[in-house]
């Protein structure tokens, strides 16, 4: 069984959000716009401790905008979907019988859902808290233990939430291993080793480090010894880009046993031991059953760890068959999660969106190029308020050089420029779009750029094209400076008089045989310091005050 969905109506950060998880689930989102607020729902409706939660008055979603500042109602829902159609039956869920609602009456499938409500209700300053099971509809069932119930479904599926990797050293929770229990020594022998190598890395000899590597599989067999359910997939090859996926699970905990067996990846071993051990901590003294299929959060897991670290812990993650939440604000991270993953946290007045990438919005072809422009070469992107859409490299650094003229520093300020020309303009606008990252287009004003501009108006929808699309009167943007205040400056670059006729072609030409692109838009951002704001173009001042109207619009 599998999270498939949570509603939160009135939680402390969030006044209403409804959330899809995959397999894996990214989450990306500024500060203060609910991420810490989402993944404290999910541990409270899931603990791993077996304690049920009682909601206190400070967990009540307080909205200064409105009269009546603190709502009077929390709800937390989450749905649950069967990962195949026998699932339900298996001796593991034998206690959830009561539960199982089938699919709607329009699915195709017949798999098994549950419908898991957590709410409270604020009298004065009183505070009730409710435990339900829905059916479709949102009615109750009528079930009486609904709080045994409830903690028989965290038991299953509890929430193991890893803070970031500043703090996976430090105890969340006391570990008194029972001195009978051969699992928990191994966790304390684990915990010791690992805090000795964070500590004091030469203290700890090859011995030790050796036989605390080999005494780890008995811990992974314990806790990673079940399987993801294999799905089947006609569209592999293009799965594999959009998702991510690019081997099995079937084999995962033997692949990590293979691991620690190997000769090799002496560094690997290391971080899955810290990768064990932050699990352990998370936990605490919990029991977690050998039958539980735990949630596991990972909290920004960027913190501390050089890029190579990184995504060779995320690789030893993968191997994980666990369901994943991760937060991160690493673009490093961010290229080697599944595309289809990610979920972007937009906080609006009355709710908070969370926005993902729908898996049939790109082809096939147009899915390979953002995956390599956007995802591989340039992820930041994702995190950004607005882009600003440009043909080529030249106008790269020509716009971000002249905004900090005009006094504006566009990564401060959420703004990423994009050039397009390899990456399709059309697909850059739709991802845009499902992100809701804002986003205006300059062209040229040659053939191709009309083209480009075409697009741009097929994608427009309700918006005025003025607010999406710049087109430059001239072919472009050298010939565009050329008439619009530079002609002087160019003559300059290849030293020709000023009395010398010469068509405006040509010497463009000539000066772009003699310097690269990037050192002409340079030359031109020196110029312009020179001669102050105003020689920058009316039209280009323009196009920066636009998307800094955008991205402040959006913060």
């Amino acid at each position: 069984m599998q999270l498939e969905r949570i509603e939160i109506v009135g939680f402390r950060g969030i006044q209403r959000l409804s959330l899809d998880f995959g397999e894996i689930t990214t989450l990306l989102g500024e500060n203060t716009w609910g991420k810490s607020s989402l993944l404290d729902a999910l541990c409270i409706a899931l603990p791993h401790n077996g304690q049920p939660y009682s909601f206190q008055i400070q967990d009540f979603h307080v909205n200064y905008a409105l009269s009546q500042t603190q709502t009077q109602q929390i709800q937390i829902v989450t749905q649950w979907r069967a990962q195949h159609k026998t699932e339900h039956r298996s001796a593991r869920y034998r206690r959830l019988k009561p539960i199982w609602i089938s699919s709607h009456s329009d699915d195709q499938d017949d798999s098994k859902h549950v419908i898991f409500q957590i709410s409270a209700i604020r009298n004065e300053h009183k505070v009730s808290t409710h435990y339900q099971f829905l059916d479709w509809t949102g009615t109750p069932l009528a079930i009486h233990d609904c709080e045994q119930l409830a903690l028989e479904l965290s038991r299953l599926h509890p929430v193991i939430r890893l803070r970031d990797a500043r703090r996976l050293h430090q105890h969340s929770e006391s570990i008194t291993p029972d001195s009978n229990n051969k699992k928990e020594k191994i966790e304390r022998r684990v915990n010791n080793t690992y805090r000795r190598l964070s500590a004091m890395p030469g203290h700890v000899n090859k011995a030790e480090l050796k036989s605390t590597l080999n005494a780890m599989q008995h811990l992974i067999e314990h806790y990673f010894s079940f399987q993801s359910q294999p799905k089947n997939n006609i569209r592999e090859a293009r799965s594999n880009l959009f998702t991510g996926n690019t081997s099995s699970t079937e084999s995962n905990k033997d692949n990590l046993i293979q691991l620690l067996k190997s000769n090799k990846n002496h560094q690997s071993k290391l971080l899955l031991m810290g990768l064990l051990n932050a699990y352990l901590q998370a936990k605490g003294a919990a029991e977690i059953s050998q039958s539980a299929r735990p949630i596991l959060i990972l909290e920004d897991p960027e913190g501390r760890l050089h890029p190579t670290n990184l995504l060779k812990s995320w690789e030893l993650l993968q191997m994980i068959p666990m369901q994943k939440i991760v937060t991160t604000n690493s673009g490093i991270l961010l290229s080697a999660v599944p595309f289809s993953s990610i979920r972007r946290l937009i906080r609006q007045s009355d709710r908070t969106l969370a926005l993902s990438i729908p898996e049939h919005l790109l082809s096939q072809d147009e899915l390979r190029r953002i995956s390599f422009h956007i995802r591989f070469h340039r992820p930041n992107a994702l995190f950004a308020r607005c882009w600003l859409l440009v043909e080529g490299e030249t106008e790269v650094w020509l716009f971000n050089e002249l905004a900090k003229i005009c006094g504006y520093h566009f990564p401060s300020e959420g703004i990423q420029l994009v050039e397009f020309a390899q990456s399709g303009l059309k697909s850059l606008i739709k991802v845009a779009k499902a992100l809701n990252i804002d986003w205006h287009v300059v062209t040229d004003g040659d053939a191709a750029g009309k083209k480009y501009a075409t697009a741009v108006r097929t994608q427009l929808g309700q918006d005025m094209e003025k607010h999406r699309l710049t087109e430059l009167p001239d072919k472009d943007i050298e010939n565009y400076l050329y008439h619009n205040g530079f002609e002087k400056f160019f003559r300059g670059m290849v030293n020709l008089p000023e009395n010398q006729q010469v068509p405006t072609k040509k010497v463009i030409n000539r000066v772009l045989k003699k310097y690269a692109k990037p050192d002409v838009a340079l030359g031109i951002v020196e110029y312009c310091e020179e001669h102050g704001i105003d020689k920058i173009p009316l039209l280009i001042r323009r196009i920066l005050k636009r998307v800094m109207t955008m991205a402040n619009g959006n913060s």
